[in-house]
């Protein structure tokens, strides 16, 4: 199955889940990125408008991937969520997810978007599992994905570094429901 250009939405209660266009490129996604503490535990430390429409662009070219963007029922952009790479052949994805709209936190709009993915990728695709990778220290977001049924599996030391800061990456998996 190939994603390339692939053009997906998924409405659920409180918000809307679709595939990123380059014109949700805007100076509040980049201000996500460029704030210390959203971009805290992300690779991507700092980001300009044209950085992230190319950011969009390349990721709606790859075969093996989806990029989404969450927005409130209002309309408002709050976060992103993918899923890289999603192997057919092996029924298995990696999802993750970045709420940046500080004021959104703790409101469970991230696990409603990834519940919605989920669903998706054990229904439609037919996929068996479902991984993440987090730091082994983000405590809320652990809890969060525990609470969707993730469970951890492996702990890969002192792999990830974020300025002076080495962290381990727990790695969590979904099974599909039998």
């Amino acid at each position: 199955m190939d994603f390339t250009n692939a053009s997906l939405t998924f409405d659920g209660p409180r918000i809307t889940v679709r595939t990123m266009e380059t014109s949700d490129a805007t100076e509040r996604y980049a201000s996500w990125l460029n704030d210390p503490e959203i971009n805290r535990y992300l690779g991507t430390k700092s980001a300009t408008i044209e950085e992230l429409r190319d950011y969009i662009s390349n990721w709606n070219q790859q075969s093996n991937a989806l990029f989404f963007g969450i927005f409130i029922k209002d309309g408002a952009h709050i976060g992103t969520i993918k899923l890289e790479p999603i192997d057919i052949e092996n029924k298995t994805a990696m999802i993750a997810i970045m709420i940046g709209d500080k004021s959104t936190w703790g409101k469970g709009y991230g696990s409603e978007a990834m519940k919605l993915l989920i669903d998706w990728c054990f229904e439609e695709l037919k996929l068996e599992k479902i991984t993440l990778g987090v730091v082994s220290t983000h405590m809320s977001a652990i809890q969060a994905y525990e609470k969707l049924g993730f469970e951890g599996y492996e702990v890969e030391p002192q792999c990830l570094h974020y300025g002076d800061e080495v962290h381990d990456r727990l790695y969590m998996a979904l099974k599909r429901p039998v």
